[in-house]
């Protein structure tokens, strides 16, 4: 029965680094920060309001960013593994985001995360492409049984399901931060250190801001760039001395 679910259904299969979507959805708001950062801040020195724009990029150069705490930049990040957002919401300060729920959303077409190793095996590919299609069909079989028991409610069915569901499914989440979260969040995830998933979804929120406002360019690098020394130790990727 499971198989032939499996068979009647449009099966989802693996997704990899260049599946992963960002979306920066307030991107015409973006343009009118730094003057709105200005703005808010130009009461420090009683500053005329047509020099809001400039204030607010002296403010953004000499580092005084709380008059742009208010100033959230939103983003949509889709088709990525799970254990990526699980790291991404570790960020705190001047950060809010909302995840997709693995009990509202029915993970029985699961797709999950192939990274470059994988993909340039053709064995360790093959385990892959079995393991993923054999979880669908354990997925299946499990729903089924609940049913059977008399268990309809989709969200606990859900709920039950998720326990076996693996970190590398792929999910979607909201993710939105002011500017000084965005610079802590590009210091510590777009090290040579960080995990490969995290740095480039980071990578790609950053193109999309530089996309609608590049004055921001120098200030969402690495830590390593802003101190102008590795702090990890001994061990740096050689990106600075």
């Amino acid at each position: 029965i499971c198989n032939k679910k499996l068979k009647n259904m449009e099966v989802a299969y693996m997704f990899t680094n260049s599946d992963f979507k960002v979306e920066l959805m307030n991107g015409e708001d973006v343009k009118s920060f730094i003057k709105r950062h200005g703005d808010f801040s130009r009461v420090c020195y009683n500053t005329p309001e047509h020099r809001a724009e400039g204030c607010g990029l002296h403010c953004l150069k000499s580092g005084h960013l709380s008059g742009s705490r208010h100033l959230y930049f939103e983003f949509r990040i889709t088709n990525v593994p799970r254990h990526m957002i699980d790291q991404l919401v570790r960020h705190e300060v001047g950060i809010t985001k909302n995840v997709q729920s693995l009990r509202y959303v029915d993970k029985s077409n699961m797709s999950i995360y192939f990274p470059p190793e994988v993909v340039n095996d053709i064995n360790l590919l093959a385990d892959f492409k079995t393991m993923e299609m054999e979880l669908k069909v354990f997925h299946e079989r499990i729903k089924q049984q609940l049913i059977e028991k008399g268990i309809t409610n989709k969200e606990r069915v859900n709920e039950i399901c998720r326990t076996f569901i693996p970190i590398g499914v792929s999910s979607s989440c909201s993710f939105a931060c002011n500017l000084e979260g965005l610079i802590n969040l590009c210091h510590k995830r777009l090290c040579t250190r960080a995990e490969q998933p995290i740095r480039l979804v980071v990578q790609a929120m950053v193109k999309a801001v530089l996309e609608v406002e590049p004055r921001y360019k120098e200030f969402l690098v690495p830590q390593c760039e802003y101190l102008g020394r590795c702090p990890e130790g001994k061990h740096g990727c050689g990106r600075v001395k």
